[in-house]
């Protein structure tokens, strides 16, 4: 970290050293970050930003010079605002590209400060090049959302995409900007759960962190990545980002036990809780949504042991009327407790239930019998009581019914039915 010495150094080098000296200090001063420009007091800093502006203003200047100006004043960010017309100089044709890239970024950072810059980086959000996608950060940076900036972000996510990392880019500048568009949560929330590269992954998080905690999917994938991702640093962006929604770990848990009739990713991030989402998942059993019963039961069941302080709510449960959650709810029991006192009884009930009968939906009636009779399978030896309603099944007119029963009958130890 640099002194004030060593800054009013710099800043003496730029003003009246040689072309060597300069360039010397306009290296020592791109390795300071951000973080302590910001410790800098606001008089030294101010002398910084004007001597940087200056050497802008000043005649021509090789390429790497302005890149490494524009650098610097970028890691100072809102406190450079005085040098944004110059920086909006260097976005102009016949720029090179990399001082183009270089201070685009520089302007995102510098924020709200820089609106000024808005129309030039409009014109360079043309397709998917890099330059385009640094311009794309900037506005996201910036903070502005009028109606050009919103036509130009949602055509840019509707046009194809050469890469999945540029797709995120417009997708961080979508969310921060709090522009909807087709598809955006979606692609985050599966990007961010199920996607192969680290840096994507990463970015996906860093999106989210943007976006509304009520939205289907946000916090459940959120949460399903601070608790289960492999790599370190996409696990403190998806916390980072949990944090930025003001959300602890609990509240987050409670979040996905309320998305569960609506998120498709709300089960895995209560599995990856553990014993934190024990309490949210009993509570959900109680409530009137058939869906939220259902996926409660569920999620219960792939908590194993974990989840023994729901037991008694389960076993309420296994009194439904709703013939699929009185199925997940025996399925939880036993993989909770291993006990086949009530499991079996729950199960052969489900399996004599008159409503079994081909009612007309002959392929429903098949999935769901079949998976009561694995269920029973997965108990063993222990579903001894299961076998007169086995052996029953074992006869049936469905013939992969009727091959399940035999098979459920051979794993529990008894005769199969002729």
């Amino acid at each position: 970290m640099f002194d004030l010495h060593q800054i009013h150094k710099h800043v003496q080098a730029l003003d009246k050293g040689d072309e060597a000296s300069k360039r010397q200090a306009l290296h020592s001063l791109k390795e300071c970050k951000q973080e302590e420009w910001a410790a800098v007091p606001t008089p030294v800093l101010d002398t910084v930003v004007a001597s940087l502006q200056h050497q802008l203003q000043n005649g021509a200047k090789p390429p790497l010079v302005h890149k490494e100006i524009a650098a610097i004043l970028g890691n100072i960010g809102h406190r450079s605002k005085s040098a944004v017309p110059q920086l909006i100089q260097l976005l102009q044709e016949g720029i090179p590209d990399s001082v183009r890239e270089t201070a685009a970024a520089a302007l995102g950072n510098v924020g709200g400060k820089a609106r000024d810059a808005v129309d030039r980086l409009l014109a360079l959000c043309d397709g998917h090049t890099s330059l385009a996608m640094h311009a794309v950060r900037a506005l996201g940076g910036i903070g502005c959302a009028d109606q050009r900036v919103r036509t130009t972000l949602v055509n840019l996510w509707l046009s194809a995409f050469p890469t999945q990392n540029g797709q995120v880019q417009i997708a961080i500048a979508l969310c921060k900007l709090k522009i909807s568009a087709q598809g955006l949560l979606e692609f985050l929330t599966k990007s961010l759960v199920t996607g192969q590269d680290d840096a994507l992954r990463k970015s996906a998080a860093h999106a989210l962190a943007w976006c509304n905690k009520n939205d289907p999917d946000v916090v459940p994938a959120l949460l399903t990545a601070t608790l289960g991702d492999k790599h370190e640093d996409v696990r403190q962006t998806a916390q980072g980002a949990l944090d930025r929604l003001q959300l602890s770990h609990a509240e987050a848990v409670k979040l996905c036990a309320k998305q569960l009739p609506d998120s498709a990713l709300a089960e895995m991030a209560l599995k990856k809780s553990g014993p934190l989402a024990i309490p949210a998942l009993i509570a959900a059993l109680s409530k009137e949504a058939p869906a939220t019963r259902l996926k409660a039961a569920r999620t219960l069941g792939g908590l194993g042991e974990l989840a023994a302080a729901a037991v008694p709510s389960l076993t309420k449960t296994l009194q439904e009327s709703d013939f699929e959650i009185r199925l997940a709810a025996a399925k939880a029991l036993w993989n909770i407790t291993k006990t086949a006192d009530a499991v079996v009884p729950a199960l052969v009930e489900l399996l004599e239930e008159q409503w079994a009968a081909d009612d007309g939906d002959g392929e429903a009636r098949r999935r769901f019998q079949q998976t009561v009779i694995e269920a029973l399978c997965r108990v063993g030896p222990a579903a001894k009581a299961a076998v007169p309603a086995l052996t029953h099944k074992a006869k049936d007119k469905n013939r992969l019914i009727s091959e399940s029963a035999r098979n459920a009958l051979k794993k529990i130890g008894a005769p199969a039915a002729n």
